[in-house]
């Protein structure tokens, strides 16, 4: 599984518990609830901390000759892909904390504009390897749902000139991007890249994953999403 990990520098506790209340303040300004935010937001801390925490103690206990040259029977692979799996479980259920943001193109985008809709959201930057691998398998899923009631939204640590002048010169991502979204990504407690969610149309989170699983092709995360939204478009229909 290839996952590009960011970890922030310690920071002291008033730090921590500061950018927690502006997540949910954010939250509760776009959404109108707080407590429903709160709850969301925290819950999506937890999902994180917990996820490194087991991937730190698995890293740490691997024995150094216990890789296999099959990544399925690796037993350090085993254990992380699980512990991949118990977070996105801890995801799913949870209120997305969307903010009102603005593409590089210009359009702007907020929760009454999002409302009704699927939105699947990508978070990723330029030098994140595991990120540019999955790009053609998300283009897929753009063309595919084009004219139907889903948003793809691709959210880029990188700056805007950054990205227009290093990346999309001669790369092809056909998500809409946001530049410089390091708020949103601490909003979503995103310290992996890449990060996906499929939220629904009430705004919750229903399918979300972490990194580019090689060994179910490329291809994966194209079936992943696929499902997902599929599923949400029926149950919009009944």
């Amino acid at each position: 599984m290839s996952v590009h990990v960011k970890i922030p520098a310690m920071r002291s506790l008033p730090l921590l518990f500061l950018q927690l209340f502006l997540a949910i303040l954010f939250c509760s300004l776009q959404l109108g609830n707080s407590s429903s935010c709160a709850q969301s937001t925290a819950t999506l801390k937890l999902c994180s901390e917990t996820l490194h925490k087991n991937r730190r103690k698995i890293m740490e206990s691997k024995s150094p000759n216990t890789q296999s040259l099959f990544p399925t029977l690796d037993p350090t692979y085993q254990k992380l892909k699980q512990t991949y799996s118990d977070w996105e479980e801890c995801v799913k259920g949870q209120k997305a904390p969307l903010q009102s943001f603005k593409t590089i193109n210009g359009e702007t985008y907020d929760a009454a504009s999002l409302e009704g809709k699927i939105v699947v959201v990508n978070f990723w930057f330029m030098s994140c390897a595991p990120c540019r691998a999955e790009i053609p398998a998300l283009n897929k899923l753009v063309e595919e749902y084009k004219g139907k009631n889903v948003l793809f939204i691709g959210f880029s640590t990188d700056k805007a000139d950054r990205l227009k002048s290093a990346f999309f010169e001669q790369n092809r991502f056909d998500f809409k991007v946001v530049a410089d979204a390091q708020s949103l990504a601490r909003s979503f407690q995103v310290m992996s890249f890449p990060t996906t969610f499929v939220i629904d149309q009430e705004g919750v989170i229903r399918q979300a994953w972490i990194g580019v699983d090689s060994s179910l092709g490329a291809l994966n995360p194209y079936y992943k999403a696929k499902a997902a939204i599929d599923n949400l478009l029926v149950t919009a229909t009944k």
